[in-house]
């Protein structure tokens, strides 16, 4: 926006900007997230911390402004703080088998709550909260809930492992709900519209739309059986299925239902590949697609954003929608300055809209595939 509307512009013209994301699915997603990545990263057994220490000598006693001297340092340090029910911590004391910790922003006039060995049952090789802490080291915990003067928290960490998530509506491409990583003041780094990933199998319906559009139905029969392929210099590609099995001939159908990798580079190669890569520019998968046999199942980078998008139009009947996180820009005096829908009502002036009287909406749209093509496809991945 403010490439579009100028620097000082966009800061003074006074702007009414109307966001697509819903807070309420936005939250719902964040957690969602959250909590796979979590149980993942626990799964794992790892305790990596925040990496974050102050001096023990600046936990003690209290300030020369009478502030109690380990929130004040515990305010300085630099650690997320925008996942919902955790909150920073320090060790203020490591004893026996046990911690005591200090906690942010909670203030019982309790000095200190205590990490217990059952806090410590995920993490490997940890037994007592010594061999993973130290005085000093600011940790994460988590609200388990108690009374406000005895309440339980438990020991967190932000996982090393990262992921995306994005819900978009198919037939507006406003987005309402992107999650980037488990912590934006961990890490900015968007990892729904930045992070460059390999689609793989997600990218196998772009292969069976062209064919659909080709002339091939979910009725034709593909070969499900062992296939080389020469790539040249005297190299041979040879593919497998994940459970490495065959089922001989098999309806296109079934090759998408059971995501077979060999009937998809068959297909692929049958169709052409010149043929998917316009078809996954068409979508907006790639802006440009290297036509090699092996991008049929899904090889080439793209982002999470680009295929959301992507499968919209599946969804939609095959019209091309652009995803948008700005509904609608206003000025100071109420005048549109910006709409994402660029589709028009021509009459809603004249219906009577309380008498049922649905007005028409003309949609200007691009149609990237056939409809019936986007139904067959809409029908096979369930």
């Amino acid at each position: 926006m403010s490439r579009d509307f100028g620097e000082s512009g966009f800061k003074s013209a006074g702007l009414t900007v109307r966001a697509t994301i819903d807070t309420e699915m936005q939250d719902i997603a964040a957690n969602a997230l959250r909590t796979a990545l979590e149980k993942y990263d626990r799964a794992q057994g790892n305790w990596t911390g925040t990496g974050v220490t102050l001096e023990a000598d600046a936990l003690q006693g209290e300030t020369d402004a009478g502030d109690v001297a380990w929130r004040v340092a515990l305010a300085g340090a630099d650690v997320a703080r925008d996942i919902s029910d955790w909150y920073p911590a320090v060790v203020l004391e490591v004893g026996g088998s046990s911690a005591r910790v200090g906690v942010e922003s909670w203030d019982d006039g309790v000095d200190g709550h205590w990490i217990t060995p059952d806090d410590l049952r995920w993490i490997s090789g940890a037994r007592v909260a010594g061999d993973i802490l130290g005085v000093g080291d600011v940790i994460h915990v988590r609200h388990e809930g108690g009374p406000l003067d005895d309440p339980v928290f438990s020991l967190r960490q932000v996982p090393e492992v990262q992921g995306g998530f994005m819900a978009m509506d198919v037939d507006t491409g406003r987005v309402i709900a992107m999650q980037g990583g488990f912590s934006y003041q961990a890490s900015v780094f968007n990892r729904a519209t930045q992070a460059q990933r390999q689609p793989g199998s997600s990218f196998k319906p772009f292969v069976y739309a062209a064919a659909l559009d080709s002339g091939f139905t979910p009725a034709t029969i593909i070969i499900d059986a062992p296939i080389e392929v020469d790539v040249g210099g005297g190299s041979v590609w040879r593919p497998k299925n994940a459970s490495n099995q065959f089922y001989g001939p098999t309806p296109l159908r079934t090759g998408i239902e059971r995501s077979r990798n060999l009937m998809t580079v068959r297909l692929a190669e049958e169709v052409g590949m010149p043929t998917v890569a316009g078809y996954a520019e068409r979508f907006g998968v790639y802006e440009r697609m290297d036509p090699f046999l092996a991008n049929s199942l899904g090889s080439q980078e793209t982002t999470l954003f680009n295929m959301v998008s992507a499968y919209a139009m599946f969804a939609n009947g095959g019209e091309r929608v652009e995803p948008s996180l700005v509904d609608r820009v206003q000025d100071r005096w109420g005048t549109t300055i910006y709409r994402h829908d660029q589709r028009t009502c021509e009459d809603c002036g004249t219906r009577d809209l309380r008498a049922g009287d649905s007005p028409e909406i003309i949609s200007n749209r691009r149609q990237v595939m056939n409809p019936v093509t986007a139904y067959q496809l809409t029908s096979m991945m369930r």
